[in-house]
């Protein structure tokens, strides 16, 4: 095996590697960046050994895909795997990685199950690489890193973060593997000034295009939203109706926390409403320690450790501070729209698992800035079903009066402590008769007082009355505290409360119930500026907390921002500089195949072409009758008087045209350096022409596409 088959096989490897590299957006930190490049370098090696020994390139591969069995194996052995021993969870991880990997939410952990894909995409395509470089076609080598480059990025989706730094080294890659494989044996300096035009050229188009792709804001299709999750919700109590039961009977212990700071739990998310109560999500993706990251993060969060442990609760919610980030000792699932975190095998006594969570915090400068969303993916939110009573839409817009979307939100829930009573003995119901009953019945007949399922619900229903997309969450109060860092959740700790969307923000929280459900956990400067009325209740400081932002992992997109006012100016700069540009680098591409053809003969004949190229652009050009010799005198007297003083700088070309006559008619193979004087030659003798060119030829030589048809 030579330089150049070492070359060439370390430039597919480096290109499979980096083509692989986009993948790892969608994993936790962990090893298979590394692995990446090691299943690159494995199977270009073995089937490149393979070739070496002079093997059949069917057994090349055969010997590469018995080194990935054997290289799954051994990783078998140190990634977390299925049971069923070794070779049935390898096989098991082989067949069903795709689909763990598209059913699951990220950020994935690497286990065999998820790495096995990338892994086995990667070393076939390397090997595959590496056998198209000795068939008769060796640039097709380049086909399967850009393969498996389009590949990774389909299945990545849509992730934050961009593959600019693989997307280089892969450009690099293929670069220097076309280089290596076009047999291109001219001068140096040629391919150099080629490489530089390509990557000035890439540039122009980059600062010119960006204004116009700077508006742009469709996200590019996600597989994960077109399959089913595995995990789909149990039938179970609606916990809204568990409210009422565990108001009246406040003593049952559900769960032990241990914390460094006392903040309540998130249980369940219920994001849909029919009108007759509300709905959690219907399925959930397996996730493993590490959730899904928020897309608008807080600038500020404030962190938060906590072990617990499940004495009475049931169900397959998991509980979880806002905010959460890791969840260690148990297996879960997440629906990352909701943010709500389900336990596949359900809730029972003796549960432990450990919480890492970041609070996140605004200030009240940041909550006045506040807006609604305009993108519709949040209009979900929005929805009412038929059958709402008018005159909640009327109550809701006395409650909430004017104001930006914040301050009304912060007024509707002011307004519904104020005016309505707490009373665990109340009624259950969250549908419209049951809110309908609540807000505007007497209290004779049942209205005006009810648990934290009737305010949390109300606010959220007259929210959508006012266009604000709203959401019901269930959870406890951090509970009593026994001592130390020790907390007791029981049943009278569990509560209601809506959320808000806030464009850029997340789902900010509230609390419209009065005291008696009031988790007082929060601290008073978070309070927004002052509302309709200066005084307050006595409730004042305990309803405070919960008008607090609850920024969530499910933090929405922000607003669509406009299309840049350059857009327009860009599309037209960016049209003719990139045909401009793509011209120039045609024209020069030709001129250095021309010039440095591997066979002698076909530099003279090219040098001779690249001749009688310059005379036609000069607009000289020799007649279809003229001979060698004639054109020769051509372009002699084309040059012959100029102003810059030369005598005769055509007198060199006298022997070019004995030379073209013996290599085209007679069959002359000429020698190199026969063959590199005849394109010195030709050069110095186009500089000379380009500069004796009148008008505005010397500046739009290279841009005339012309000669890119001519023969």
């Amino acid at each position: 095996m030579g330089m150049r088959d070492l070359v060439a096989t370390g430039a597919a490897a480096t290109a499979c590697a980096a083509a692989a590299q986009p993948i790892t957006a969608s994993y936790a930190p962990g090893p298979l960046p590394i692995l990446l490049p090691v299943a690159a370098a494995g199977g270009a090696a073995l089937v490149a050994g393979a070739r070496a020994l002079r093997m059949p390139p069917a057994a090349a591969l055969l010997m590469g895909l018995a080194g990935l069995a054997a290289g799954l194996l051994a990783l078998a052995t140190w990634l977390p795997r299925t049971d069923g021993g070794l070779l049935g969870a390898t096989l098991t991880a082989v067949r069903g990685s795709g689909a763990r990997i598209l059913t699951s939410a990220t950020p994935l952990e690497s286990t065999m199950d998820t790495v096995a894909l990338p892994l086995c995409a990667t070393w076939l395509a390397a090997a595959t690489a590496v056998g198209l470089l000795h068939s008769r076609r060796p640039a097709s080598a380049t086909l399967p890193p850009v393969v498996l480059f389009l590949g990774m990025l389909i299945v990545v989706g849509p992730e934050p973060r961009p593959a600019y730094g693989p997307a280089v080294i892969l450009v690099g890659a293929l670069a220097l593997l076309l280089g290596v494989t076009s047999g291109y044996a001219g001068p140096r300096f040629a391919l150099l000034g080629t490489t530089i035009l390509a990557a000035l050229l890439t540039v122009a188009v980059v600062l010119v295009g960006s204004p116009m792709l700077a508006g742009v804001q469709r996200q590019p299709p996600d597989l994960r939203t077109y399959l089913q999750p595995p995990l789909r919700h149990a039938e179970q109590v609606n916990p809204l109706s568990l409210l009422s039961g565990w108001a009246a009977e406040p003593q049952r212990p559900l769960l032990e926390v241990r914390t460094n700071h006392p903040y309540r739990l998130r249980w369940v998310t219920l994001p849909d409403f029919t009108g007759i109560t509300w709905l959690p999500a219907p399925s959930y993706r397996a996730a493993g320690a590490l959730l899904p990251a928020a897309p608008d993060p807080a600038p500020r969060t404030v962190p938060v450790r906590q072990e617990v442990t499940v004495a009475g609760l049931t169900g397959t919610w998991l509980p979880v501070p806002d905010g959460t980030r890791e969840i260690h000792g148990i297996r879960i699932a997440v629906d990352r729209d909701s943010t709500t975190v389900a336990l596949p095998d359900g809730l029972t006594a003796g549960t432990r698992y450990t919480v890492e969570a970041g609070i996140p915090t605004w200030t009240p400068t940041e909550l006045a800035a506040a807006r609604l969303p305009s993108d519709p993916d949040y209009d979900r939110y929005r929805l009412l079903p038929p059958g709402w009573p008018a005159r909640l839409f009327e109550l809701a817009q006395l409650a909430a009066g004017t104001g930006t979307p914040h301050q009304q939100a912060v007024r509707l829930a002011d307004y519904l402590r104020r005016q309505y009573r707490f009373d665990p003995r109340a009624p259950g119901g969250n549908g419209y008769p049951s809110l309908d009953r609540f807000l505007t019945q007497p209290a004779s007949a049942g209205g005006g007082r009810g648990t934290s399922e009737q305010f949390a619900t109300a606010f959220a229903v007259l929210g959508r009355a006012l266009g604000m997309p709203t959401r019901v969450v269930v959870g406890f109060q951090p509970g009593q505290a026994l001592g130390g860092d020790r907390y007791l959740v029981r049943s009278g700790d569990a509560l209601a409360w809506p959320e808000v969307y806030f464009a850029g923000m997340g789902w900010i929280g509230f609390d419209p119930t009065p005291a008696a459900s009031v988790a007082g956990d929060q601290v008073v400067e978070e309070q927004p500026a002052p509302l309709t009325e200066p005084s307050r209740g006595p409730d004042e400081a305990t309803a405070l907390p919960d008008e607090e932002p609850l920024d969530e992992v499910r933090a929405g997109p922000g607003p669509v921002r406009p299309g840049s006012p350059l857009a327009p100016i860009g599309a037209g700069l960016a049209v003719p500089v990139v045909l401009a540009g793509l011209v120039v680098a045609l024209r020069l591409r030709r001129t250095a195949r021309r010039f440095g053809h591997a066979d002698p003969g076909r530099r003279v004949l090219g040098a001779w072409a690249e001749l009688c190229d310059g005379l036609r652009l000069a607009g000289r050009a020799p007649g279809p009758a003229l001979v060698a010799d004639e054109v020769a005198a051509l372009a002699r007297a084309a040059v012959a008087s100029g102003p810059d003083g030369v005598g005769d700088p055509a007198g060199r070309l006298a022997g070019l045209a004995g030379t073209v006559n013996a290599v085209a008619f007679a069959g002359v193979v000429p020698d190199r350096e026969t063959a590199t004087r005849a394109t010195a030659e030709v050069r110095a003798y186009l500089r000379i022409l380009r500069r004796r060119t009148g008008g505005f030829r010397p500046w739009t030589w290279w841009l005339d596409p012309r000669p890119l048809w001519w023969r």
